[in-house]
């Protein structure tokens, strides 16, 4: 029959489209987990990357300041040192002269009147007064020298800090701006993809929702056309009967139509009959009555658990206790009946 025909592909199509659509689901769930795993994994990665930055940068400064720190202590010695000798050798020097002058002048003191006396004593004090003021400026320009190494050592310090702190709020800064950027954009992400796939879902149910009233407006349909023809008469020379065989014949054209629930269950006893499995055709050929007719009432009969099926085959439920196979209440089948 064309329309059979037709309907069998219409029912291939819904399947076909239906199977299409779920590998469609399945792979943007697994593009959606890829790119969340990405997404962490790179988060990560950089996570342990500026850390990496940053103790570097810490190390690379610290060596920096002991540096600068074993210099300023290493000129200070070498300053103070250096002073120190020159002091020693200016004293000594000094010292030397000053015995030599008075080792002369007591040897030719007798000779010296009171007038040279004198003038001898006011030198010496001088030469003291002199000798002292020196070593107390040598004193003073030492203490200045080193107060002023001390404040620039000082302030050269706190520039230090003030600028590893500022790197450091600045690091903080960055990776909270590259934190909440990468955030947003997983959340933007996350949201866009929730959308799809709800429009997804939405279109899936709108689908086979529109595909059950075409069915049921076919099913419909083809049942009033089914009503309304009547077969076409055919003469046939019958031998002669009895009026026993007159009156059965009789009562079997009076019957009336079979009702649903008996077509359902002579359909469930057909099946149970039958543990090798059955197929729709071979219902039809048993009972007389249309194909897709009889694959309705066994698919009910599958969505209920009555029966269960394998390819094009219903078997009664006795005969799959072992499987694993557990079908509940699928609206369309996979196989074609």
């Amino acid at each position: 029959m064309e329309v059979a025909s037709s309907m069998r592909d219409l029912t291939e199509h819904i399947l076909t489209s239906y199977n299409v659509r779920t590998k469609a689901l399945g792979d943007l769930v697994s593009d959606t987990r890829k790119t969340l795993s990405d997404f962490t994994e790179e988060r990560k990665n950089m996570g342990q990357e500026q850390n990496k930055h940053l103790s570097d940068f810490k190390n690379g400064l610290a060596a920096s300041v002991d540096d600068m720190l074993n210099g300023f202590r290493k000129n200070r010695k070498t300053m103070g040192d250096e002073q120190t000798n020159y002091l020693e050798g200016f004293a000594n020097d000094l010292t030397k002269n000053t015995s030599g002058m008075l080792n002369r002048l007591l040897k030719g003191r007798r000779q010296m009147s009171d007038k040279q006396v004198k003038n001898l004593g006011d030198f010496v004090n001088s030469l003291t007064r002199d000798t002292s003021a020196m070593m107390n400026g040598f004193k003073k320009t030492h203490g200045e020298m080193s107060a002023g190494l001390k404040d620039t050592l000082a302030a050269n310090l706190k520039s230090i800090r003030i600028y590893t702190r500022d790197k450091l709020k600045e690091f903080e800064k960055s990776h909270g701006r590259m934190s909440d950027s990468l955030k947003k954009g997983l959340t933007r992400y996350v949201n866009d993809l929730a959308k799809d796939v709800s429009r997804l879902l939405h279109g899936y149910d709108t689908d086979m929702k529109e595909a059950g009233k075409s069915w049921d407006r076919m099913s419909s349909k083809l049942s009033g056309s089914r009503m309304k023809t009547t077969a076409p008469s055919v003469e046939i020379v019958e031998k002669t009967s009895t009026v026993q065989e007159a009156i059965e014949k009789k009562g079997l054209k009076q019957k009336k139509a079979m009702p649903e629930v008996e077509i359902e269950g002579r359909v469930l006893e057909y099946i149970n009959k039958h543990p090798e499995g059955v197929k729709v055709g071979n219902m039809e050929m048993a009972f007389g009555l249309p194909r897709m007719k009889l694959g309705m009432k066994a698919k009910k009969l599958l969505e209920r658990g009555r029966v269960r099926k394998e390819a094009n085959l219903y078997y009664p439920l006795e005969a799959f206790q072992s499987s694993r196979l557990r079908v509940h209440g699928s609206r369309f089948s996979k196989e074609k009946h």
